[in-house]
């Protein structure tokens, strides 16, 4: 079984949150706090929360 990257994980808190509230009252601090990771690590991944939803497009 292939274990999750951080980037997917952070891409699937961010989509857990969306289902919850509108996706402009999300901030970078929900998505860590919701995946269990540190703002430094989301910022390694992604430029902005913006960056997730075009992450999320291209799959």
């Amino acid at each position: 079984m292939k274990r999750k990257t951080a980037k997917e994980l952070l891409a699937e808190s961010f989509r857990e949150l969306a289902e919850q509230k509108p996706i402009d009252k999300i901030t970078v601090q929900d998505i860590v706090d919701n995946a269990g990771y540190s703002p430094a690590t989301f910022y390694r991944q992604f430029k902005d929360k913006y960056a997730i939803i075009a992450c999320m497009c291209r799959r």
